[in-house]
């Protein structure tokens, strides 16, 4: 009588979605501003080097409406806007950055304490400006400021982000205002930017004792961390868990790159939104592999039962923030020490799946009936490769029969 592996498969696929907040306006088209304070706040208070680093993990912006400020270089707009960052000591030279994040623009104050603001009619010396970088994960948007005083205009070096600036009785101050869409590669997953602001600060036009005071950290996106924080409490799993934590470009359907975050026997994808599939067990591996003109999701999987075990190959791609099965494949069995087991690689955009040399199982002591819930194993008696083709959102087969002797 034949015997049957009888295997519990298990899929589930769900998610949470966070309604984002209404668009604000977008600002006007980048200029350049110089104006006299009508009011001066107080410089910050002085922080050693030692007491404050030069980088730090990440920091939170506010969430706030950037089009509620007005980008002339003033700090006016900032007062309720806690510091997000110091580095420096003052008087002599330091930098208070705040900042704000609304989902599409991120904006930026940079109070620079100097006791004395170098800059030169031709442009073409050692001169105190503040140096803005902002990347997500390819080449960044670079901003390079130099405050306006008595003897030099205002001058922007770079484009992409609307910037002013403004003398203050302890030095001058510089505000940025940049759409996430201007930064190369931000896409609606990723997760932070980062952040390199630098204050060149110049004691002498003639050069001298020049001091580059920088802070580099990560912007984190506080919605974006939030939803993989209710995708992993959905799953039931904590940080310490995931076991991929990956950007790419895996959906045809969404420009840019999409989070692929992996734990446990789930996999989620973050977006605007959260999508999730759960696997009968932990898997053995997660990898992206490249099948057609994109990536799909790899997951081997190995499963116990009736006193034998079997490895399955579980493929998804994702469509529209969604996680779409695509195929699952048995590439090995294992009973009572015989084994058949399948090899299987990309090659020119297909999946190739091949029989390698039974070990034990003949055909005439394979008695096991196909699987009903996967793509059964090859029987190297019968097939020696098979051949997945992806089109569209289907993955078809074709099988190699096996040379006979």
């Amino acid at each position: 009588m034949a015997r049957r592996f009888a295997f519990l498969m298990l899929a589930a696929c769900g998610g949470s979605q966070h309604s984002p907040a209404p668009a604000p306006p977008p600002p006007p088209a980048p200029v350049t501003a110089h104006t006299e304070p009508e009011s001066n706040p107080p410089p910050p208070p002085e922080v050693s080097a030692s007491d404050q680093p030069a980088s730090s993990d990440a920091i939170r912006c506010a969430n706030i409406a950037t089009s509620d400020f007005s980008i002339d270089g003033l700090l006016d707009d900032w007062k309720s806007t806690p510091v997000a960052a110091r580095i420096g000591a003052a008087p002599d030279g330091s930098i208070a950055v705040r900042c704000a994040w609304d989902g599409t623009h991120v904006a930026l104050s940079v109070d620079a304490t100097d006791d004395r603001v170098v800059r030169v009619p031709s442009g073409r010396a050692h001169e105190d400006h503040v140096s803005f970088s902002l990347a997500a994960g390819a080449r960044p948007l670079r901003v390079d400021v130099y405050p306006g005083n008595a003897l030099a205009r205002p001058r922007v070096v770079g484009s992409g982000a609307e910037v002013a600036d403004s003398l203050q009785p302890h030095g001058f101050s510089v505000e940025l205002r940049a759409a996430a869409a201007a930064i190369p590669s931000f896409s609606g997953s990723t997760p932070a930017i980062a952040l390199d602001v630098t204050f060149h600060d110049s004691d002498r036009a003639t050069g001298g004792d020049d001091a580059d005071i920088t802070l580099a950290t990560k912007i984190e996106l506080s919605e974006r961390k939030d939803l993989v924080d209710d995708f992993l409490h959905t799953v039931h799993l904590t940080k310490s868990d995931i076991t991929m934590d990956q950007l790419a470009d895996v959906d045809p359907d969404r420009k840019g790159k999409e989070r692929i975050v992996a734990g446990g026997n789930a996999i989620g994808i973050i977006t605007d939104q959260f999508a999730y599939v759960t696997m009968p067990a932990r898997p053995t591996k997660i990898e992206l592999v490249p099948l057609g003109r994109q990536q799909i999701i790899a997951a081997t999987i190995r499963e116990s039962g009736n006193g034998g075990s079997r490895d399955i190959l579980m493929l998804w791609t994702v469509w529209s923030g969604q996680l779409q099965p695509l195929r699952t494949i048995e590439i090995r069995k294992e009973m009572a020490g015989n084994v058949l087991a399948c090899s299987w690689k990309t090659d020119k955009g297909k999946l190739v799946v091949k029989a390698d040399a039974p070990v034990g199982f003949t055909p005439e002591t394979w008695n096991e009936e196909p699987a009903q819930d996967a793509d059964s194993i090859l029987l190297p008696w019968q097939t020696s490769s098979a051949i997945y083709t992806l089109k569209g959102a289907e993955l078809e087969r074709r099988e190699v029969p096996a040379k006979k002797h």
